[in-house]
């Protein structure tokens, strides 16, 4: 992968849209491993010197925790003397924020300073994964849902109580808020779909229009940092921790994807004759998904909060299980089918990050391509009450194991990216080992400790 170079007609619509809007200030911004914004702010009149020669950040973010601590052994920090990076724009992603006054953000790549790409960043690695789909003649169709919580700035109590799952009033709890939200996205091309209250008090789900390619996991990143900062200006937090409540519904993030054929444009996983309704694409692909659900969970449950989620008849999925509308498995054949085919990934917790929902499903959907495992029969009934099917890891240290043991998904990967991940969540679990004697106990899934509201509920 070489450094991108500027196109000039790009920097001039880009200087256009700087005079047309009185942009003063511009976040050269990336997403570090949890998803979380990192970014440095520019004043316009640098602009352009940053755009040509790249900004400077600290290459080993990457491989930080949610709060800064610096693990070991990342290939991010000790040994490499703990370098920069320089880091590139990529024009297509600037956009004017309308909840910032006079501000423009730009997503950033790293690089290292002899030009070769930072290949720990979930953005690059997505981006190669999205190259080699196209490269086989498939545009990657995305589109993601996010449930989150909203709680009091102040006290962090849920904005309202009780658990009215599409009640209007409780969508409408804060209309200024909700309405300020919706608006300000559409402003910066976030195309919302939907908005309701959910299952838990609080707690709301807003779900994004699909998009391809790469643009949709720019868009989910954006939308989720640009939530939390609306919520901040209304009073509010905004949320992605999971569960920030044990007796209360966790929060989800559902991934929807499908593969459309880039010479006919239709969709590539649609196959009336095929089993199931599915081409043999489709179901490569979804073995895949199957094969490496285990070893995914590192990045659909990324913390050690996110473990409380998995409860009998909570629908979240505690198993590598399909079926069609089948909200108890882990992947569910939508419905709807013909040119709308797709599968919706419902593996993931609410603090995914969005780039690394997309690298999981297709890594995994690649790789069951190449290799064609054997596709299990869909679940018809409850898979909760089912004894034969693959759980899920249920711990972080169990996700590791499973990441580290399935070298098949690592071919698809890249080897920064997997030492870096590696060394990243061993270090967590080293974390949570030494500050609660019995992690890993039912007990300790069984409560939420104040310390894990410290340490995920504002950034996460």
């Amino acid at each position: 992968m070489t450094k991108p170079q500027p196109k000039s007609h790009t920097i001039d619509s880009i200087k256009k849209t700087i005079r047309d809007h009185d942009i003063h200030f511009v976040r050269f911004e990336q997403a570090d491993l949890h998803g979380v914004s990192r970014s440095k702010t520019v004043p316009v009149g640098s602009f352009m010197d940053y755009i040509d020669n790249g900004l400077n950040f600290y290459g080993g973010l990457l491989g930080l925790d949610i709060q800064s601590m610096v693990p070991t052994g990342t290939g991010y920090a000790e040994e490499v003397a703990y370098a920069d990076h320089c880091t590139v724009p990529d024009l297509s992603t600037f956009r004017v924020l309308p909840w910032v006054p006079n501000t423009a953000n730009i997503t950033v790549d790293p690089y290292w300073y002899d030009g070769s790409p930072a290949m720990a960043s979930p953005r690059l690695l997505l981006k190669k994964l999205i190259d080699t789909f196209d490269d086989m003649g498939y545009i990657c169709r995305l589109g993601y849902e996010f449930e989150f919580y909203v709680l009091d700035r102040e006290t962090r109590k849920p904005a309202y109580d009780g658990q009215p799952i599409f009640v209007t009033l409780k969508n409408n709890f804060d209309i200024d808020f909700t309405y300020d939200l919706m608006r300000k996205m559409d402003e910066a091309g976030v195309r919302i779909i939907t908005q309701n209250s959910e299952h838990g008090p609080g707690q709301q789900e807003l779900n994004l229009y699909y998009e391809d390619g790469l643009a949709a996991a720019d868009t989910a990143f954006l939308y989720k940092m640009g939530a939390k900062e609306i919520a901040l200006q209304h009073g509010y937090i905004a949320s992605w921790m999971t569960k920030p409540f044990i007796d209360s519904s966790a929060s989800g993030a559902h991934f929807h994807i499908s593969l459309i054929d880039k010479k006919t444009g239709k969709n590539a996983f649609n196959d009336p004759q095929g089993e199931f309704g599915l081409s043999d694409l489709a179901r490569t692909f979804l073995a895949g998904l199957l094969k490496h659900a285990r070893a995914n969970t590192i990045f659909t449950a990324p913390t050690i909060n996110c473990y409380k989620r998995y409860r009998i008849n909570s629908f979240a999925p505690h198993s590598a299980t399909w079926g069609m509308e089948n909200r108890t498995v882990g992947i569910r054949l939508k419905g709807c089918r013909g040119e709308s085919t797709h599968f919706e990934n419902r593996l993931a917790c609410g603090g995914t990050n969005p780039y690394l929902m997309a690298v999981s499903t297709l890594a995994a959907g690649l790789e069951g391509i190449m290799s064609s495992p054997e596709l299990p029969a869909p679940v018809t009934d409850i898979a909760y009450l089912r004894d034969d099917v693959p759980r899920l890891p249920f711990t972080l240290d169990e996700a590791v194991q499973a990441f580290e043991e399935d070298t098949d998904l690592h071919k698809v990967l890249h080897p920064e990216f997997i030492k870096l991940v590696t060394a990243v969540k061993k270090f967590e679990v080293a974390m949570a080992r030494e500050k609660f004697p019995d992690y890993g106990t039912p007990e300790f899934n069984n409560r939420v400790d104040p310390w894990e509201w410290d340490y995920y509920m504002e950034l996460l």
